[in-house]
Protein backbone atom coordinates (compact mmCIF):
# COMPACT_ATOMS: atom_id res chain seq x y z
CA UNK A 1 0.00 0.00 0.00
CA UNK A 2 1.21 3.68 -0.81
CA UNK A 3 0.83 4.18 3.23
CA UNK A 4 3.46 1.51 3.88
CA UNK A 5 5.81 3.07 1.35
CA UNK A 6 5.59 6.12 2.67
CA UNK A 7 5.85 4.57 5.98
CA UNK A 8 9.09 3.66 4.62
CA UNK A 9 10.56 6.45 3.84
CA UNK A 10 10.08 8.63 6.77
CA UNK A 11 11.20 6.39 9.15
CA UNK A 12 14.81 5.84 7.12
CA UNK A 13 15.87 9.12 7.72
CA UNK A 14 15.13 11.80 10.70
CA UNK A 15 13.75 14.33 8.35
CA UNK A 16 12.63 13.54 4.84
CA UNK A 17 12.43 16.62 3.21
CA UNK A 18 14.32 19.51 5.56
CA UNK A 19 12.56 22.20 7.62
CA UNK A 20 12.91 25.09 5.24
CA UNK A 21 9.32 26.43 3.34
CA UNK A 22 8.48 26.30 -0.09
CA UNK A 23 10.43 29.31 -1.68
CA UNK A 24 6.89 30.12 -3.00
CA UNK A 25 4.99 30.01 0.07
CA UNK A 26 7.37 32.08 1.45
CA UNK A 27 7.91 34.63 -0.94
CA UNK A 28 3.98 35.24 -1.10
CA UNK A 29 2.95 35.18 2.57
CA UNK A 30 1.50 38.62 2.40
CA UNK A 31 -1.31 37.64 -0.54
CA UNK A 32 -2.58 34.76 2.12
CA UNK A 33 -5.60 36.25 3.92
CA UNK A 34 -5.47 35.53 7.70
CA UNK A 35 -9.43 35.63 7.42
CA UNK A 36 -9.09 31.84 6.90
CA UNK A 37 -7.38 28.61 7.77
CA UNK A 38 -4.66 26.68 5.86
CA UNK A 39 -4.76 23.03 5.19
CA UNK A 40 -1.34 21.11 4.15
CA UNK A 41 -2.41 18.31 2.61
CA UNK A 42 0.77 15.95 2.58
CA UNK A 43 1.98 17.83 5.69
CA UNK A 44 4.99 15.55 6.69
CA UNK A 45 7.02 16.67 8.95
CA UNK A 46 5.41 20.24 8.81
CA UNK A 47 7.78 22.04 7.08
CA UNK A 48 5.36 24.30 5.63
CA UNK A 49 2.83 24.18 8.33
CA UNK A 50 5.06 25.08 10.53
CA UNK A 51 6.23 28.51 8.74
CA UNK A 52 2.67 29.23 8.53
CA UNK A 53 2.12 28.80 12.28
CA UNK A 54 4.83 30.81 13.54
CA UNK A 55 2.88 33.87 10.94
CA UNK A 56 0.15 33.44 13.15
CA UNK A 57 -2.05 31.50 10.96
CA UNK A 58 -4.27 28.54 12.14
CA UNK A 59 -2.75 25.71 10.56
CA UNK A 60 -4.48 21.93 10.04
CA UNK A 61 -2.60 18.78 7.83
CA UNK A 62 -2.70 15.57 6.98
CA UNK A 63 -0.60 12.82 6.06
CA UNK A 64 -0.84 9.34 5.29
CA UNK A 65 2.31 8.61 7.29
CA UNK A 66 1.97 8.01 10.91
CA UNK A 67 5.79 8.85 11.73
CA UNK A 68 5.36 12.01 9.56
CA UNK A 69 2.13 13.18 11.69
CA UNK A 70 4.03 12.24 14.91
CA UNK A 71 6.76 14.68 14.17
CA UNK A 72 4.83 17.30 12.89
CA UNK A 73 2.89 17.35 15.95
CA UNK A 74 6.16 17.34 18.45
CA UNK A 75 7.73 20.13 16.36
CA UNK A 76 4.18 22.25 17.03
CA UNK A 77 4.28 21.51 20.83
CA UNK A 78 8.04 21.91 20.79
CA UNK A 79 7.31 25.91 19.03
CA UNK A 80 3.90 25.79 20.92
CA UNK A 81 2.40 26.29 17.59
CA UNK A 82 -1.34 25.70 16.32
CA UNK A 83 -1.34 23.20 14.09
CA UNK A 84 -3.58 20.07 13.64
CA UNK A 85 -2.56 17.24 11.98
CA UNK A 86 -3.86 13.77 11.53
CA UNK A 87 -3.24 10.67 9.67
CA UNK A 88 -5.72 10.52 6.46
CA UNK A 89 -5.95 10.04 2.88
CA UNK A 90 -6.99 13.12 0.63
CA UNK A 91 -9.25 10.75 -1.53
CA UNK A 92 -11.73 10.04 1.97
CA UNK A 93 -10.65 13.16 4.12
CA UNK A 94 -13.80 15.80 4.02
CA UNK A 95 -12.86 19.32 2.97
CA UNK A 96 -14.99 21.82 4.33
CA UNK A 97 -16.31 24.42 1.65
CA UNK A 98 -15.17 27.81 1.96
CA UNK A 99 -13.51 27.42 5.15
CA UNK A 100 -9.75 27.73 3.79
CA UNK A 101 -7.42 30.80 2.75
CA UNK A 102 -4.31 28.44 1.31
CA UNK A 103 -4.92 24.96 0.29
CA UNK A 104 -0.93 23.55 -0.06
CA UNK A 105 -0.14 19.95 -2.28
CA UNK A 106 3.65 19.89 -2.73
CA UNK A 107 4.77 16.65 -3.44
CA UNK A 108 1.42 15.27 -3.50
CA UNK A 109 -0.13 14.78 -6.51
CA UNK A 110 2.21 13.03 -8.78
CA UNK A 111 1.12 9.61 -7.31
CA UNK A 112 -2.60 9.25 -7.90
CA UNK A 113 -4.38 8.27 -11.01
CA UNK A 114 -5.91 10.81 -13.31
CA UNK A 115 -9.17 10.44 -11.69
CA UNK A 116 -8.22 10.87 -7.94
CA UNK A 117 -6.58 13.94 -9.13
CA UNK A 118 -9.57 15.43 -10.99
CA UNK A 119 -11.57 14.68 -7.66
CA UNK A 120 -9.43 16.04 -5.59
CA UNK A 121 -8.84 19.40 -7.34
CA UNK A 122 -11.99 19.28 -7.05
CA UNK A 123 -12.39 19.25 -3.52
CA UNK A 124 -10.03 21.82 -2.79
CA UNK A 125 -11.62 23.92 -4.72
CA UNK A 126 -14.68 23.90 -2.79
CA UNK A 127 -12.83 24.59 0.40
CA UNK A 128 -10.90 27.80 -0.74
CA UNK A 129 -12.66 31.17 0.10
CA UNK A 130 -12.86 33.72 -2.25
CA UNK A 131 -9.75 34.97 -2.58
CA UNK A 132 -7.76 32.07 -1.13
CA UNK A 133 -4.91 30.71 -2.49
CA UNK A 134 -3.67 27.23 -3.71
CA UNK A 135 0.00 26.21 -4.02
CA UNK A 136 0.42 22.70 -6.33
CA UNK A 137 3.84 21.26 -6.34
CA UNK A 138 4.74 18.84 -8.55
CA UNK A 139 7.52 16.60 -10.43
CA UNK A 140 7.11 17.55 -14.25
CA UNK A 141 7.82 15.15 -17.23
CA UNK A 142 11.57 16.10 -17.47
CA UNK A 143 11.95 14.51 -13.72
CA UNK A 144 14.71 12.48 -13.68
CA UNK A 145 13.10 9.43 -11.65
CA UNK A 146 10.81 8.62 -15.01
CA UNK A 147 13.69 6.56 -16.04
CA UNK A 148 13.18 4.23 -12.89
CA UNK A 149 9.35 4.14 -13.53
CA UNK A 150 9.61 3.21 -17.02
CA UNK A 151 11.54 0.26 -16.27
CA UNK A 152 9.75 -0.90 -12.88
CA UNK A 153 5.97 0.13 -13.54
CA UNK A 154 3.43 -0.65 -16.34
CA UNK A 155 2.58 2.67 -18.10
CA UNK A 156 -1.08 3.27 -18.02
CA UNK A 157 -1.78 6.95 -19.84
CA UNK A 158 0.96 9.33 -21.06
CA UNK A 159 3.69 10.06 -18.34
CA UNK A 160 1.54 7.74 -15.92
CA UNK A 161 2.88 4.78 -14.30
CA UNK A 162 1.53 2.11 -12.53
CA UNK A 163 3.69 0.70 -9.88
CA UNK A 164 1.59 -2.74 -9.04
CA UNK A 165 3.74 -4.25 -6.30
CA UNK A 166 3.39 -0.80 -3.80
CA UNK A 167 0.27 -0.15 -5.79
CA UNK A 168 0.31 3.51 -6.60
CA UNK A 169 0.87 5.80 -9.25
CA UNK A 170 3.83 7.61 -10.46
CA UNK A 171 2.09 10.41 -12.75
CA UNK A 172 4.66 13.44 -14.23
CA UNK A 173 3.02 16.60 -15.32
CA UNK A 174 3.55 18.77 -18.10
CA UNK A 175 3.40 22.74 -17.69
CA UNK A 176 0.06 22.53 -19.79
CA UNK A 177 -1.87 19.68 -17.58
CA UNK A 178 -0.93 21.80 -14.57
CA UNK A 179 -1.87 25.20 -15.51
CA UNK A 180 -5.38 23.49 -16.83
CA UNK A 181 -5.97 22.10 -13.02
CA UNK A 182 -6.42 25.39 -11.61
CA UNK A 183 -7.33 26.99 -14.95
CA UNK A 184 -10.25 28.85 -14.00
CA UNK A 185 -8.38 30.34 -11.13
CA UNK A 186 -6.14 33.82 -11.66
CA UNK A 187 -2.31 32.57 -11.64
CA UNK A 188 -0.06 34.32 -9.15
CA UNK A 189 3.31 32.63 -9.94
CA UNK A 190 4.26 29.36 -12.01
CA UNK A 191 8.10 28.42 -11.79
CA UNK A 192 9.80 25.51 -13.67
CA UNK A 193 13.14 24.19 -11.36
CA UNK A 194 15.56 21.60 -11.98
CA UNK A 195 17.57 21.15 -8.50
CA UNK A 196 20.16 19.08 -6.44
CA UNK A 197 18.31 17.24 -4.11
CA UNK A 198 20.43 16.19 -0.84
CA UNK A 199 18.05 16.36 1.86
CA UNK A 200 17.32 12.36 1.76
CA UNK A 201 19.37 9.33 -0.12
CA UNK A 202 22.07 9.49 -2.06
CA UNK A 203 22.23 13.08 -3.70
CA UNK A 204 19.51 13.69 -7.00
CA UNK A 205 18.14 16.04 -9.53
CA UNK A 206 14.42 16.52 -9.58
CA UNK A 207 12.33 18.55 -12.27
CA UNK A 208 9.48 19.93 -10.84
CA UNK A 209 6.73 22.84 -11.50
CA UNK A 210 4.94 24.47 -8.88
CA UNK A 211 1.85 26.84 -9.23
CA UNK A 212 0.26 29.57 -6.99
CA UNK A 213 -3.17 31.02 -8.35
CA UNK A 214 -6.28 32.70 -6.53
CA UNK A 215 -9.36 31.88 -6.46
CA UNK A 216 -11.53 35.12 -7.85
CA UNK A 217 -15.44 35.39 -8.50
CA UNK A 218 -16.59 33.76 -11.70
Amino acid sequence: MKQGVWEKEYRNVDNLWGFTPNNMLSNYIDLVPKSGKILDIGIGEGRNALFFAKHGYEVEGIDISETAISRCLELSKEYNLNIHAKVDDIREYNIKNEVYSLIILSNVLNFFSDNDISEIITKLKNGLKENGLVYINVFDNEEPSIAKAKERCKQVADFTYYDEKNKMYHHYFTQDELENLVGDYKTISLVKSRFLDITHGQPHYHSTLEILSKKTKA
